[in-house]
């Protein structure tokens, strides 16, 4: 039987790697979803030990001079996730969107729940809320001043890729599947809203340290989380196979 091409060997390798990189990834959001699902529901901090895993429902309110500015909408907020999705084909073969810049982040603020006004500590993990298209912008199309403005400011951010300059015999298909084509969307937790908070009591016991924050009940939250990381893992499985059954031919 032939020996294996010393780049079938590489590719093998690179699949098994690139299968355990994304399983670690995804296995930390499916575990971040069950510590979701383990919350107790609580009104307030103040009965609870530091470090209790609770889960709060309240209206936002705000806790820092300094909100967070969405950047594709210009709206103050407190916890943000923002994402900038271009339409390619997929491994799938079919078209679709795929996420090639994204950032979330929080300040710190109030959430106002029935018993009691709860400090939130400005350092969210994870932000699933409902998700704002801000804008659609075709490949040849010229972005809104504010998404421009964003695109030209941020270090790294790919202003071009080769799926919106594809080469000129090829222009006709990719304007037919809408290749290139961005999407700018936003979710955002902004003051007046009600939102839920899931997190560990701190060490002073008078605020919660956020894992999630979410507009959904917890169980609503973590059944979305697991979604989303379900598909990750089976990439990495997937990968792992592939690898695995590439090296052992």
């Amino acid at each position: 039987m032939p020996s294996a091409s010393p780049w079938t060997s590489v590719f093998g390798i690179a699949m098994i790697l690139l299968g355990a990189v994304v399983l670690v990834f995804s296995g930390r959001h499916v575990w971040r979803a069950l510590t979701v699902r383990r919350a107790t529901a609580a009104d307030s901090v103040q009965s609870a030990d530091p470090g209790a895993l609770l889960s709060l429902t309240g209206t936002v309110e705000p806790g820092n001079p300094d909100p967070l500015t969405a950047p594709f909408s210009g709206r103050d907020c407190v916890a943000l996730r923002y994402a900038v999705e271009e339409r390619r084909v997929t491994p799938t073969v079919f078209p679709g969107f795929v996420t090639i810049h994204e950032t979330a982040g929080s300040v710190a603020f109030r959430l106002r729940t029935a018993a009691a006004a709860v400090d939130v500590e400005p350092s969210v993990r994870t932000v699933s809320l409902d998700r704002d298209t801000v804008a659609t912008v075709a490949a040849d199309a010229q972005p809104p001043d504010r998404v421009a403005r964003f695109e030209h400011s941020t270090s790294g951010y790919p202003t071009t890729t080769r799926w919106q300059t594809p080469p000129n015999v090829l222009r006709s298909l990719f304007a037919t599947l809408s290749l290139g084509t961005r999407r700018y969307t936003e979710q955002r937790a902004t003051p007046g809203e009600r939102c839920t908070v899931v997190g560990r009591v701190t060490a002073s016991g008078a605020s919660i340290d956020p894992i999630v924050v979410s507009d959904a009940t917890p169980a609503a939250t973590a059944s979305r989380m697991a979604r989303t990381s379900l598909g990750g893992v089976a990439i990495g499985v997937g990968s792992l196979l592939l690898g695995a059954f590439v090296l052992i031919l």
